[in-house]
C-alpha cells in the first residue's frame, strides 16, 4: 500500500492529463525537482539514472538505481518501482517501463543527448515535453507557499545577524562561510551566500574570495536557503560606515525599481512587463551605473525556475506563481546595489513573503 500524499497523488493526475491533451504515449521526468514534485523524494542524480515515466492510458513507473530503493515507501501506487542493480545504467529498465509506447515526451532541458539518442535507438520518438512539470510545479498550492515563506524567514534572519555581526577588516569568503553556517543550523538543506564588498559587488555572479572590507565600501548579500524542499531567496545592501553619494543614489533608484516591478507582478500581465518596469528605471541613470540582468525569475523546487522576468519572455504570469523582484545597478570599480524579494502573484494586490526592510544598512566601522 503507498503512503503517497493526496496531494503527489493529484499532482500525478494532471500531469497524465496534460500528457493526453498533448497526444503523447507517455512522458519521462528526469529532473530532480520534478521528480521530486510527484514522488516526495528527491534524487542524487550523480552518473545515475533517475526517472519518472507517466503513461497516457494509466500507469507508470519510478526507476532508480538500487541504493535509492529505500526511498520509495512514500510513492504513490500506480508507479512502479523498477530497481536497476549496479550492472545496469537504468536504460533498459526505462525502456521496460515505456512498452507499447511510441511518442513520449521528455524533459528537453535535461534528458541528455546520450540517453536521448539511446531512446531514439529504441524506436521511441520523442517530443519536448518540459512544459508539463513545469507547468504544473509554477503554481503554488497553499502548503507551497508557505514553505517558501519559511525559507524566506530563515534567509530574513540570517541576512539580520550577517550586517550585524559584519566589521571593517572582514573577509569576503568568511562572512559568506559563517551566513552558510547559520543557514545550516537553522535546518537548510540546500544554503547559498553570495556577499560581495567593493568593486566585487559590481559582478552579480562574483565569486567571494580575499577582499577584506574596507571603510566606504557598498556590501550586496544575495542569500538563499532551501527548506523543507522549497528555495527562499533574498538580497540587501550595506555600506562600511556612511553611505557615499553614489550608495545613496543607486539605492534609491534600484528600490523604485524593485516597487515599480512589483506592482506589474499580478496575474495576466506577461513576464517581460515585469522587467520592463524595473528596466525603464535603472536605465534612467545611466550616470550610476549599468543593468546587467532581467527583473528575476520564478522560484520554488528550484531558486531558479521558469517564468524568467527578461524582455524575450511573453510568459503569461498566473495565481499562485512565486517571483523574485530583484533589480540592481552596477558601477565597474565601485560596487552593486540589488534588492531583492520573494513575490507571490495575485488576480489583485501581490503578496511578499520576505518581510524584512529594504533599508541600505549601516556597518559600523
Amino acid at each position: 500500500m503507498s503512503g503517497a500524499s493526496p496531494d503527489a497523488e493529484a499532482r500525478l493526475a494532471r500531469v497524465r492529463e496534460r500528457v493526453r491533451k498533448d497526444e503523447l504515449d507517455a512522458v519521462v521526468v528526469t529532473s530532480d525537482e520534478s521528480i521530486a514534485y510527484l514522488t516526495g523524494f528527491r534524487p542524487l542524480q550523480l552518473e545515475r539514472l533517475f526517472a519518472v515515466v507517466v503513461g497516457a492510458a494509466g500507469g507508470g513507473a519510478v526507476i532508480v538505481p538500487r541504493l535509492d530503493e529505500g526511498h520509495l515507501e512514500a510513492v504513490p501506487a500506480e508507479l512502479e518501482p523498477r530497481v536497476y542493480d549496479a550492472g545496469s545504467n537504468g536504460l533498459p529498465e526505462l525502456v521496460e517501463a515505456l512498452a507499447g509506447a511510441r511518442i513520449v515526451g521528455v524533459e528537453e532541458d535535461h534528458l541528455t543527448f546520450a540517453r536521448s539518442r539511446a531512446l531514439l535507438g529504441h524506436g521511441f520518438d520523442l517530443r519536448p515535453a518540459g512544459a508539463i512539470p513545469l507547468g504544473l510545479r509554477g503554481r503554488k498550492d497553499a502548503a507551497e507557499v508557505e514553505r517558501i515563506r519559511a525559507a524566506c524567514s530563515v534567509v530574513e534572519e540570517v541576512v539580520q545577524m550577517t550586517f550585524a555581526t559584519m566589521r571593517e577588516g572582514d573577509v569576503e569568503r568568511v562572512v559568506n562561510a559563517r551566513a552558510e553556517g547559520w543557514l545550516r543550523e537553522r535546518g537548510a538543506t540546500g544554503a547559498h551566500a553570495l556577499i560581495l564588498f567593493g568593486e566585487n559587488a559590481a559582478n552579480p555572479h562574483g565569486s567571494p574570495g580575499d577582499r577584506v572590507l574596507a571603510r566606504g565600501d557598498v556590501v550586496c548579500a544575495d542569500i538563499s536557503a532551501c527548506l523543507d524542499g522549497y528555495w527562499g531567496d533574498m538580497t540587501r545592501c550595506a555600506t562600511a560606515g556612511s553611505p557615499s553619494p553614489w550608495a545613496l543614489a543607486a539605492w534609491e533608484v534600484v528600490r523604485r525599481a524593485q516597487q515599480e516591478a512589483t506592482v506589474v507582478a499580478v496575474a495576466g500581465r506577461r513576464a517581460q512587463e515585469v522587467d520592463a518596469a524595473q528596466r525603464r528605471v535603472i536605465e534612467s541613470a545611466p550616470e550610476l551605473g549599468r543593468c546587467l540582468h532581467g527583473a528575476g525569475h520564478a522560484i520554488g523546487l528550484a531558486v531558479h525556475e521558469p517564468p524568467f522576468l527578461v524582455p524575450s519572455s511573453g510568459a503569461i504570469l498566473e495565481e499562485g506563481m512565486i517571483l523574485t523582484i530583484e533589480p540592481g545597478i552596477y558601477e565597474r570599480g565601485i560596487g552593486g546595489i540589488r534588492l531583492e524579494d520573494d513575490v507571490l502573484v495575485r488576480t489583485g494586490a501581490p503578496e511578499l513573503l520576505s518581510l524584512l526592510p529594504l533599508d541600505l544598512v549601516e556597518v559600523p566601522v
